[in-house]
């Protein structure tokens, strides 16, 4: 009745778990980037849907503009406009009003336009006459071209007048307008959604957008709508389906292995008491507040696999009272002789994942907080409820008696650990070999950095995602914020237009193009072979007044004193996007009273890439080193701690060979790897190294009591380590890359650490206790808490040999 309380209790917390992807997963809400990325969204909007309309073949982006096409993008923009989960709406016909405002004068006069004041007064500021006299003629194409159309025939349902606007003298498509028109076949049509929105409000404005369109043919066009608010709301719907997937795939594989391998009454009771510590844990989880993101998934099926191994070593040890040394109390006797062993790996996995704290990206942490908190509390659900179910199984009808010693999972244990004492010392020595290897190894793996890898290559939205990017040239953004007491001073203007040519012309093969208020009027003044001039603060302030709402909205901010700058990235990894950032950072000089800020997605990309490089390595450092001194402070042996950590050292460094050997790319879960595998691997050596000293105490000698524990701990522990095998390795049924590798490298890291356990302890063991440096004979107590050199069961009665029932003595 009270675990069914307590569940209740606990698994109301449940309902309290929030799946969340937003930037305080990646970087620290305190951090630099963080808080100009807040203030950037206030400023201009938070990420952008991008809607790409491909012409069909034979036509041309200027035959978008068909009488129904325009009156279909005016609804667009009203309809959009006017959900609350939109900021802006820029649409192909929304650039091409902006550029025919800049160039229709009053009463049909080009000369009056603020494009023709605009170009007079660059050729006015040309110092070089020459250049000067270039601009003049080519400004005289210009108004030639203009005054081609009639003036009542200028409108933007004439193909003749929308060539004037889309296209430069050249007949390229205008500087200007290419954020807007990428090339001849293609146009976008930027929609921003609301500034610093949670993810499901994201995701309702990403539909808003997708029902918009959906609703809407164009003609002579397809249609393609996508953008980064999908790959997050596809994220997030995968954590909270995936999720419960992972859990089911993970007991149905479980139950198959304890049905086919351990072979002991009530075969499933381990899973059905984990199940249970698994409810405890992450209702516990939900109470806390520890969100649940694509990371800390991961923590469903690893606390499963992780508690179903304590759950089977207690289950078999029972067993083991009950078959073999027939105790009368089997349940009490198996307590007593692991739970010692039991609470030190506990703590130790504890401490392990605790080391996670010292990362520097949030889901990193809560990954580990999870795990920590997790472990203990279906620790405590297994030992409580199993033991009670076994007892009270045993006292009504106690286990008839066997010896499964001898059995096929016993004899491989005992081989796998029959190596010769004269290995001892070359095993030490590779150790550390293998250790300092894997250090090298691991300064030269990849770390995959493209978040678009990271997620299920076959979906959709990575499908949209790559069209996009080879029809328009960019599929992302990088923005920049200006803050200056005076947006329309020629300072701000001239920084604002230096900067951005500075950019294109540094980064090329990472930036497509820049848009801004300052670089559409800077486009519109430059003129193939002059002097590049800058506009003015004037110019500026003109292009603004005449600039439609939705545009006005997503360039300036008056009230706060902000310019935008969008610079257009190309595809790379976001350790390439992170030089583009640093340079910005380092190299951007602007005037007094004047900043300019690097924000927006790719920014927390980048700062998430810095974050969880900074100390990725020393994370196992602080993992081996706090388990180090655990079993120092538990042992009070320096021989003991030594010998526990050896295995440890190899499972680690062959983490690392294996992945340089196989070619892996580490994504952020997967290179964080290291104390889960110290967990797992002092785990298994605690049990080992704990067990040997119980069996020294009952007099056997160092390779009798090696070959015993083997024997009767080789069915745990090979069941055990396939579950925690399979705990993590079921997330390689994932469709996101992130977890699948993680999943696949680390089932592989596990397996090293349990042979490295079972293969190199027990000859260091032998060869250490043969030198009196391991069992300390009569002094000290075993970890049953009875003198060392007598049986566990000395305490209630003589030692009897295996078969033999305990008598109770009448005192």
């Amino acid at each position: 009745m009270a675990a069914l309380i307590v569940t209740a209790i606990l698994g109301f917390g449940l309902t309290r778990l929030e799946f969340t992807t937003s930037q305080d997963n990646y970087l620290n809400s305190d951090s630099r980037i963080a808080k100009d990325n807040v203030e950037y969204q206030s400023l201009f909007g938070g990420e952008a849907m991008i809607t790409l309309f491909t012409v069909a073949p034979g036509s041309h982006t200027a035959d978008l503009f068909t009488p129904r096409n325009i009156a279909q993008f005016r609804k667009l923009q009203r309809d959009l406009d006017a959900d609350p989960h939109i900021s802006s709406v820029i649409t192909p016909l929304t650039a091409l009003e902006f550029t025919d405002n800049l160039v229709r004068g009053t009463g049909g006069d080009p000369l009056t336009s603020p494009a023709a004041k605009m170009l007079l007064g660059a050729q006015a500021r040309d110092t070089d006459r020459d250049s000067a006299d270039r601009r003049l003629a080519d400004s005289l194409r210009t108004l030639a071209r203009v005054q081609a159309v009639p003036v009542a025939a200028r409108t933007l349902g004439n193909p003749a007048w929308i060539d004037v606007l889309l296209h430069d003298n050249t007949g390229a498509i205008r500087k200007s307008l290419r954020p807007f028109f990428p090339s001849t076949s293609t146009a976008q049509m930027i929609t921003r959604l609301t500034g610093n929105a949670s993810l499901r409000e994201q995701g309702d404005g990403a539909h808003v957008v997708e029902r918009a369109i959906a609703g809407e043919t164009f003609d002579h066009a397809s249609v393609l709508t996508t953008g980064s608010p999908v790959l997050l709301r596809n994220i997030n719907n995968y954590l909270r389906g995936g999720f419960l997937t992972l859990g089911v795939i993970s007991l149905a594989l479980m139950a198959g292995l304890l049905l086919a391998a351990f072979a002991v009454r009530f075969r499933l009771l381990p899973l059905a008491v984990v199940a249970v510590g698994l409810i405890w844990a992450f209702g516990l989880a939900g109470y806390i507040g520890v969100p649940l993101s694509v990371v800390t998934i991961a923590g469903l099926p690893v606390l499963l696999g992780v508690g179903i191994d304590f759950a089977v070593q207690l289950h078999s040890r029972i067993e083991e009272e009950s078959q073999l040394d027939r105790r009368g109390h089997p349940v009490a006797a198996a307590w007593r002789g692991l739970r010692r062993a039991l609470l030190v790996a506990t703590i130790a996995a504890v401490l392990s994942f605790c080391a996670l704290q010292f990362s520097e990206v949030p889901m990193i942490r809560d990954f580990g907080t999870l795990l920590a908190i997790g472990l203990p509390v279906i620790v405590i659900a297994t030992a409580l409820l199993l033991v009670l179910a076994l007892d009270t199984s045993e006292r009504h009808r106690p286990a008839p008696a066997g010896d499964y010693t001898h059995g096929p999972l016993g004899r491989t244990i005992i081989r796998l650990g029959g190596l010769p004492q004269i290995t001892a010392i070359p095993l030490v020595l590779a150790s550390v070999a293998i250790f300092a290897g894997g250090i090298v190894a691991d300064g030269r793996l990849t770390v995959q950095t493209d978040p678009e890898k990271w997620v299920n290559q076959d979906s959709q939205v990575i499908k949209d995602i790559g069209i996009l990017r080879a029809r328009a040239g960019s599929a992302s953004e990088l923005g920049v914020f200006v803050r200056s007491p005076n947006v329309f001073d020629d300072a701000t203007a001239s920084f604002v237009g230096q900067f951005a040519n500075r950019q294109l012309s540094t980064h090329s093969a990472d930036l497509v193009d820049a848009s801004s208020l300052v670089t559409i009027v800077s486009y519109l003044l430059e003129v193939p072979n002059t002097s590049i001039v800058m506009p003015t603060g004037q110019d500026i302030r003109a292009a603004y007044a005449v600039a439609p709402p939705d545009i006005q909205r997503s360039t300036v901010n008056l009230d706060m004193g902000a310019m935008n700058i969008v610079l257009r990235t190309g595809s790379g990894s976001l350790e390439r996007r992170a030089a583009v950032v640093d340079d910005i950072r380092t190299n951007t000089h602007p005037p007094a009273g004047i900043t300019a800020t690097p924000s927006g997605l790719a920014v927390i990309g980048t700062g998430l890439v810095a974050s969880f490089q900074n100390n990725r390595t020393q994370l196992t450092y602080y993992a081996l080193i706090a388990v180090f001194v655990l079993l120092l402070l538990c042992h009070l042996s320096l021989v003991r701690a030594v010998l526990s950590l050896v295995p440890v050292l190899i499972a680690v460094g062959l983490s690392s060979l294996i992945a340089l050997a196989i070619g892996v790319d580490l994504s952020p879960l997967t290179a964080v790897s290291g104390p889960l595998i110290v967990a797992l691997c002092t785990e298994f050596t605690t049990l080992l190294i704990y067990r040997h000293l119980e069996e020294r105490a009952r007099g056997r000698g160092p390779r009798e009591a090696a070959e015993t524990s083997a024997g009767r701990t080789g069915r745990a522990f090979a069941v055990s380590a396939l579950a925690a095998v399979i705990g993590v390795g079921v997330l390689a049924f994932s469709s996101l890359p992130l977890l699948r590798d993680f999943g696949l490298l680390v089932a592989l890291n596990v397996a090293v650490a349990l042979l490295s356990a079972l293969v190199v302890l027990p000859p260091l063991l032998v060869w250490a206790d043969e030198h009196h440096w391991v069992h300390r004979g009569s002094a000290g107590t075993t970890p049953g808490g009875t003198p060392e050199g007598a049986s566990t069961a000395a305490a209630a009665g003589p030692a009897v040999s295996a078969g033999a029932r305990i008598v109770p003595q009448k005192r």
